[in-house]
């Protein structure tokens, strides 16, 4: 039996790379329950793990719906 949550779709990030992404609120109760917002996201190591959108209003991890690769990539500082 599979544990995935077939609501959350899996992306496979490269590590270090900057991504558009748009993603949505699931918690009940919430402003912005079900609303899809875009917000640009680092990958850090790759690992979809510590790829994070958190909602303003209730302080959730938003589910990412989709990452776009940004090209170009933003200069490093």
């Amino acid at each position: 039996m599979s544990t995935e949550n077939p609501e959350i779709p899996v992306i496979e990030y490269e590590p270090a790379t900057y991504y558009n992404v748009t993603a949505v609120c699931r918690t009940e109760g919430c402003a912005n329950y079900d609303k899809i917002a875009a917000a640009p996201v680092y990958s850090n190591n790759g690992n979809p793990d510590y790829v994070n959108v958190i909602d303003s209003t209730c302080r959730s991890r938003m589910v990412i719906l989709t990452a776009t690769k940004m090209d170009p990539q933003p200069p490093e500082e």
